[in-house]
């Protein structure tokens, strides 16, 4: 009669080892799918977080294009295109544009995917990178809401002066490691405060 002794054969040990191997190879792939979907949703909201400010920052330039306190300027809009808009307003009421703040102009710059923003005559800054394609749009509406602008023309003076709210579109794609770009949107509608 042979007498074994008590523990493990070697068989025993590799099967258990193997098991153990697996076990631990689809913890770190969860682990590793967790933190990538981690930086992924990050990176969204940092994204979602950029163009809110970006947008916010254009509607409320835009609302005060043509402000003076002492009633609106003739040509509060200086350019308005799909991809542009450059606005004048009066701020200290003091006759001049030539105060801080007082011209500012938004423009997509394709080549760059970047949102330009300029103040008076200084050289345009970029303010958002990461825009998707086209990732700037303006809507001009007139006072009965139609859209102003068609085929992708800037306005004519004429039509600058009847547009009474301006929509802003902003779309974003940051480029990550992980996979497809993540892609968010933000837009609002400016109202001119000072029109006639």
């Amino acid at each position: 009669m042979s007498h074994r002794s008590p523990g493990f054969s070697l068989v025993e040990l590799l099967v258990g080892m193997a098991f153990l191997s697996l076990f631990g190879l689809a913890v770190h792939q969860c682990c590793r799918a967790l933190l990538l979907g981690a930086r992924v949703l990050e990176a969204a909201s940092e994204a979602q977080e950029a163009a809110r400010l970006g947008v916010q920052l254009i509607v409320a330039d835009a609302r005060e294009a043509g402000f003076r306190p002492s009633g609106p300027l003739p040509d509060g809009i200086r350019r308005a295109g799909p991809n542009v808009l450059a606005i004048a307003r009066d701020l200290d009421g003091d006759g001049d544009l030539d105060d801080a703040n007082e011209r500012v102009s938004y423009q997509y710059a394709a080549d760059r995917h970047a949102l330009l923003r300029q103040l008076g005559d200084a050289p345009p800054q970029p303010l958002l990178g990461d825009l998707d394609d086209d990732g700037l749009f303006f809507t001009y509406l007139g006072s009965d809401g139609a859209p102003l602008l068609s085929g992708g023309a800037e306005l004519d003076a004429d039509q600058r002066a009847r547009v009474r709210r301006i929509a802003v579109q902003l779309r974003i794609a940051v480029h990550h490691q992980y996979g497809d770009p993540v892609r968010v949107e933000q837009h609002a509608t400016a109202t001119l405060r000072n029109v006639e």
